[in-house]
């Protein structure tokens, strides 16, 4: 053998990329051969076991691999509906654990990692692997617990995670029950000894059916984790006031998704302490904009760069213009500021001929010194008037523009035209996404004189066409590069794309 060979880091880079270790993508089809390819090499040398060993366990989406470790006589494996478990016919002694041990101990990962279709586990071999004596012996090394990986619905995540203790975890993500939601009407999830902590998600199951979901109300210790860096709370989770005001203090959070709560203020107890200092997403559901003004205006970090707000009541024109004037204002702070989404969280069901959810051109005047911008969503619950003219105006402040989604949810009487669009494409040679209301009754005289090759998507609504082939064709002309193309043509489609009312699909070219 090489002597090359012999040197572990030289094995490990070896056996990473067999298994697709984040370097080269193989098919998902072909993820199992390989790592029968690394179990071979388990058994071909001792220089090569531990290395390969290290490989296949360290990241498992099921306990049963564990489980059968164990001597024979303490677990079975059964047929159920719901496909192949293995559970526990005894309680296995702390000798019978010595072999799992040399195993576990590997583990730094449960998680969603392979198509390998590998038996769940029963209730009572989860406890048992899960015992408050237990677990920290065979799981020294885990830094990634995914909960939902146990395909146990009966588990209580609060409860379980308050009692186990994983001091090297740093990555936690758990999923609420339906039915536990109404057996408890507030949750309190306290890290028990979690201190690394570093990415929590969690989920909260909610009615598919319900256009509008019960939130759950939920509180979270974040005392205890203090080098939290990624914060996911799905938006059906009501977070109380005083757990955000903790959580706007962690010196370390990078990424944040949350529903901030009604009476959220953050200029209620002003505190010495910088607010989220460190923050580089952000993405919330607040019930209005003004909330996420003063929020986005006390931020102190420098590494801002993805703003997304879903907001539950429509917003007027001047809230959206206040929200627009507090980004112009501290958009210099954000070196890196380039993805801005301002949409509904629930869209509303009634149009309204409100003049005040109508977005003027002027509504958009402060982000024009947003030069940065890769990435604008925007959506009125009134009209949007965007036109030819302001196209111009598109073009010099955002010249590196990725994707553009406009769309008000009233139809505009005038809107940008095919040749608006051509300059558009022109004037923005980088995008590669577009959305927005387009007047295609009128063709061009002459066929476009330019190409986008980067617009791959394009969807138009609220459009007035003629003559549909002559239109499909200038587009391909446009952007022969497009992949997906959609014409929506009348006002009551665009309503019920909105609302989620049933109705015949738009026009797909």
């Amino acid at each position: 053998m090489h002597a090359c060979l012999r040197i572990t880091e030289i094995l490990d880079l070896i056996m990473g990329f067999m298994v697709d270790d984040e370097r080269v993508n193989y098919p998902n089809e072909a993820r199992p051969l390989l790592h029968k390819d690394i179990a071979r090499l388990a058994r071909t040398c001792k220089v090569f076991m531990d290395p390969a060993l290290d490989v296949l366990w360290r990241t498992q989406p099921s306990l049963s691999p564990l489980i059968m470790c164990l001597p024979d006589h303490l677990w079975t494996s059964k047929l159920e509906s719901s496909g192949r478990t293995v559970s526990l016919l005894q309680e296995p002694s702390h000798e019978d654990w010595i072999r799992p041990k040399r195993y576990s101990q590997r583990i730094r990962a449960f998680d969603h990692c392979t198509p390998l279709a590998l038996p769940k586990v029963s209730m009572n071999a989860f406890d048992a692997v899960f015992s408050l004596g237990l677990c920290c012996e065979l799981f020294p090394s885990l830094r990634t617990l995914d909960v939902e990986v146990f395909g146990l619905p009966s588990i209580n995540p609060i409860e379980f995670l308050g009692s186990i203790r994983l001091p090297q975890l740093t990555r936690l993500s758990f999923r609420i029950p339906k039915y536990l939601r109404y057996k408890y009407p507030v949750f309190r999830f306290v890290p028990a000894c979690m201190p690394p902590l570093q990415a929590l998600t969690i989920n909260a199951d909610g009615d598919a059916f319900a256009r509008r979901w019960t939130p759950a109300l939920f509180g979270v210790d974040f005392a205890g984790v203090p080098y939290l860096r990624s914060l996911d709370l799905s938006f059906n989770m009501d977070v109380s006031s005083s757990c955000v005001r903790e959580l706007i203090h962690l010196q370390y959070l990078r990424d944040l998704s949350v529903s901030l709560p009604g009476d959220f203020d953050v200029g209620i107890r002003p505190s010495i302490q910088p607010i989220l200092p460190s923050l580089q997403r952000l993405e919330v559901i607040v019930g209005s904009i003004n909330q996420c003004s003063t929020l986005l205006s006390s931020v102190t970090s420098s590494a801002l760069g993805s703003v997304k707000i879903y907001h539950r009541a429509p917003a007027t024109q001047s809230d959206i213009y206040t929200l627009f004037e507090t980004i112009e204002r501290i958009y210099d702070r954000f070196l890196d500021f380039h993805t801005l989404y301002v949409d509904f969280h629930t869209f509303p069901t009634t149009r309204s001929n409100d003049p005040t959810f109508d977005f003027r051109r002027s509504t958009l005047t402060p982000l024009l010194a947003c030069h940065r911008l890769r990435i604008l969503h925007l959506v009125s619950f009134g009209t949007l008037d965007i036109d030819d003219a302001f196209i111009g105006h598109i073009i010099l402040a955002w010249p590196r523009i990725e994707c553009l989604y406009l769309r008000g949810f009233q139809l505009n009487k005038t809107c940008v035209t095919l040749e608006g669009l051509r300059e558009l494409l022109k004037g923005c040679p980088l995008l590669s996404s577009l959305s927005m209301q387009i007047d295609a009754s009128i063709l061009p005289e002459q066929e476009p004189e330019m190409e986008s090759l980067s617009l791959t998507r394009l969807y138009i609504f609220g459009s007035r066409v003629e003559d549909r082939t002559a239109v499909e064709r200038y587009l391909r002309i446009l952007a022969p590069r497009l992949q997906s193309l959609m014409l929506e043509m009348n006002a009551s489609l665009h309503l019920a794309l909105l609302t989620g009312s049933p109705v015949a699909p738009p026009n797909i070219l």
